[in-house]
């Protein structure tokens, strides 16, 4: 499937990314043991899998771009699925899933398959509180059917994933559950309703549904760049990009984008997330090489495209074996882009105007968006091939690119 991007000749408005797998994930499971409709904003098409898995235990999820309302089903109207429910792959959303499963009257059979080391720890916890876990196979277990009273945890988990597992697992028991857990898993249960005690210990009585809420989950920053890019190379431009977080090992990209001289302003608009204000800008050649050009190795794509906007020579060293440095070297050529390849990376000469023309972003999603803000810089037209490979990551990547474009 091919994409045509349009030159602008600048980049204005507010924009949001798709949001962080993960806190989607958390969002949905958390919303379906609440009473009411909520609303979880911004969810990748990433977090569909476990918008499946809620829907065999019988919760309605109604989606629409980007949004899911979720009519939660408290803590005891979850139904029976029809055959084995498969949370290998889920990394810690299983831990939420698996004591949700265990406080059920009726019993599941879980696949877990490489996860069940990662779970063993929740796993031998619902097991000696009073939970019916039986293990069938190394990765395969059956949980659920059978009623566990309060119980006390007094060494706190090891994760914030593990501490949360827990939590869900004493709104299931019966009585009183005192855990020692963080702040901020607290400070989630508290969000949403749940009454909890902190004295040494956290005290929670169990069978307390959580309460609807709405929830915008944060949005991913690796997918701000490309919008980003743009917006730094267009004289005039002034760009917000909506909720994004950023983390402490993810962000080596946006700490080079500012060294080569990105207006980046990060707002702090709360828990965890901010607003990112992008104006124009004028950046500045560079050299990338060794540990920090493994560190952008995913943005290696974009970083060319916006050498090519820069005043001087950039180079780019030690990529030899990332994918496709050959045919983005082409590429760029092929829009009269002034690049050249030598065996450890590519060299590049900024300054010169980037023209229209077809090129494939080879099923690569960091390429084809690369490829997108090139369109956005060009003088002409750029046709993208293959632009479906965003079709599991951002539907509306191409459609928010044009959103953005001003005179």
């Amino acid at each position: 499937m091919a994409a045509i991007v349009s030159p602008v000749k600048k980049i204005v408005g507010q924009v949001s990314v798709p949001g962080e797998r993960e806190p989607a994930e958390r969002a949905l499971v958390l919303a379906a043991l609440s009473e009411g409709d909520n609303t979880v904003r911004y969810v990748p098409v990433s977090a569909g899998r476990v918008a499946a898995l809620l829907r065999e235990l019988g919760v309605d999820i109604t989606k629409r771009t980007g949004t899911h309302v979720v009519r939660g089903v408290g803590l005891g109207g979850f139904r029976e699925a029809e055959g084995p429910l498969d949370l290998e792959g889920l990394g810690d959303i299983a831990l939420l899933l698996l004591p949700l499963l265990a406080g059920q009257t009726f019993r599941s059979q879980v696949k877990l398959g490489a996860e069940a080391d990662r779970c063993r720890l929740l796993l031998d916890l619902l097991a000696q509180v009073g939970f019916a876990v039986e293990q069938e196979s190394a990765g395969t277990f059956v949980i659920g059917g059978q009623q566990a009273k309060g119980f006390v945890l007094s060494e706190a988990p090891p994760t914030d994933a593990l501490a949360l597992g827990a939590m869900v697992a004493a709104l299931f028991a019966e009585g009183t559950t005192a855990l020692k857990v963080g702040s901020r898993v607290e400070r989630l249960l508290r969000e949403r309703g749940v009454a909890v005690e902190r004295r040494k210990l956290l005290s929670v009585e169990g069978g307390q549904a959580l309460k609807a809420t709405d929830v915008e989950v944060p949005g991913q920053l690796a997918l701000a760049y490309p919008l980003m890019g743009a917006a730094l190379c267009r004289k005039g431009s002034e760009l917000t990009i909506k909720r994004v977080v950023i983390r402490s090992g993810q962000r080596a990209f946006l700490d080079l984008l500012r060294q080569i001289g990105a207006e980046i302003v990060a707002e702090d608009i709360g828990e965890g997330a901010c607003d990112l204000h992008v104006s124009a800008s004028q950046l500045k050649a560079t050299r990338v090489a060794g540990s920090r050009a493994a560190k952008v190795a995913d943005q290696i794509a974009l970083l060319a495209v916006l050498a090519t906007q820069v005043t001087g020579t950039t180079v780019i060293r030690d990529i030899e074996d990332m994918p496709h440095v050959e045919h983005l070297c082409a590429a760029l050529r092929s829009l009269d882009a002034r690049i050249g390849q030598f065996p450890e990376g590519l060299v590049i000469k900024g300054g010169f105007p980037l023209q229209g023309g077809e090129l494939d972003g080879k099923g690569d999603p960091n390429l084809t968006m690369a490829f997108a803000v090139a369109g956005l810089l060009a003088e002409e037209e750029l046709t993208i091939q293959g632009s479906e490979c965003l079709t599991s990551i951002w539907p509306d990547f191409f459609k928010t690119v044009q959103s953005i474009g001003g005179d």
